[in-house]
């Protein structure tokens, strides 16, 4: 799969306010999977000794959101059965069983088990010591996959908070973000690329 690529064109946004070593949110537009359109947001640093350990004060996040997990519709990502399909939200880590991110208390009584991602809500790694959340190469932390039930995604934008250090024993800091999904010239690159479509249908 050719990762934030469609019509030859990759979608990259970054917005957001820096604090410490956060500097904002990241979109990657992971083009489109058996016509369903998928994103992932990534929290970027600039520092590669980073970690993030929560995610949290969640709002604007809407849509028609697909899930493939064991669940039968849950934003857990111990639970994916599909990752190229499904919707999750993480601290970093790769989605399956050994995923240590946890729900936190305002997502309410259903936890990650429902169909949107309640105003307010957050996530966070219960195992802080495995460092899950630390930067990758390109000092970025996937904390949300995002997958539209069609090709065409809802037009969002979402404000999160992210907790984070640079490991243990290492004071915590915060900072504050929004991200927009699409990603700004995305929606023109989704409508070229539907248009494609038809026209070899043609």
């Amino acid at each position: 799969m050719k990762m934030g690529v469609i019509a030859g064109a990759a979608a990259l946004a970054i917005a957001g306010f820096a604090s410490a070593g956060f500097v904002g949110f990241e979109v990657e537009n992971l083009g489109l999977v058996n016509g369903k359109s998928a994103w992932k947001v990534y929290a970027k640093f600039n520092s590669a000794n980073d970690v993030v350990l929560n995610v949290f004060n969640v709002t604007g996040v809407t849509g028609s959101f697909n899930q493939a997990d064991f669940a039968g519709g849950s934003w857990a990502p111990q639970f994916t059965s599909n990752p190229t399909e499904d919707s999750y939200v993480t601290v970093g880590g790769t989605p399956g069983f050994s995923n240590s991110t946890t729900a936190d208390p305002n997502w309410g009584g259903s936890g990650f088990n429902q169909p949107g991602i309640p105003n307010g809500a957050g996530w966070f790694n219960n195992n802080p010591p495995n460092l899950q959340g630390k930067v990758d190469g390109n000092l970025r932390t996937l904390i949300a996959q995002f997958v539209f039930t069609s090709a065409t995604p809802s037009v969002f934008t979402g404000t999160a908070s992210v907790g984070f250090n640079q490991g243990l024993g290492t004071p915590t800091v915060f900072g504050n973000g929004s991200f927009t999904i699409p990603a700004p010239g995305a929606v023109a690159l989704l409508g070229l690329a539907g248009l494609a479509g038809r026209r070899r249908r043609a």
